[in-house]
């Protein structure tokens, strides 16, 4: 299996060859992360059991939501990190189907905080997770998430489907 390339343009002939395979450093980095062998989120493993992987993340001062506290957009996208990487090590071709993330108390900035993930459940296609983040034992949040197998052409299938879609003659969006 291929791992992910340097060159961002790599998988354009064939988009459906993407794999996450371990990075030269031994991380299972999203696309956008590989190339420079670090997770921008922060996200770093601390250690891995049979069905679980427990994650050790320091949210960057970039991701401050409010004073102090992380943006919840970064602490789910920690949590759909994390949810990946613990069935990553299982099987290469993972999408995201569903993420339901539950915010139980702020997220401090440049702090570290432990995610464990771990695998539910596995059933052909169908990969069930669920993570929960702490802070001195004190939980912060958790997630469960839906994760598929990819279909082989599924990236195919998705620039098929954009490139029938034309631009707004007026450009992107913005508020009036």
């Amino acid at each position: 299996m291929p791992e992910v390339s340097e060159d961002p343009d790599a998988f354009m002939e064939d988009p459906d060859a993407f794999t996450i395979e371990p990075s030269p450093s031994g991380r299972f980095l999203c696309g956008g992360c590989a190339p420079h062998d670090a997770c921008r989120l922060g996200v770093e493993i601390a250690g891995v059991r049979d069905d679980a992987v427990r994650f050790e993340v320091v949210c960057p001062p970039f991701w401050h939501g409010g004073p102090g506290v992380a943006h919840g957009g970064w602490t789910a996208a920690v949590f759909d990190d994390a949810l990946n990487v613990v069935a990553l090590r299982l099987e290469p071709r993972l999408v995201t189907k569903s993420l339901t993330v539950r915010y139980l108390r702020p997220v401090p900035v440049g702090r570290p905080v432990d995610v464990l993930a771990r695998i539910e459940r596995h059933t052909g296609r169908q990969w069930d997770v669920s993570a929960e983040m702490t802070l001195a034992g004190t939980a912060l949040a958790t997630a469960r998430a839906e994760l598929r197998t990819r279909r082989p052409h599924h990236f195919a299938r998705h620039e098929a489907w954009l490139a029938h879609r034309t631009p707004s003659p007026n450009g992107p969006h913005t508020e009036s």
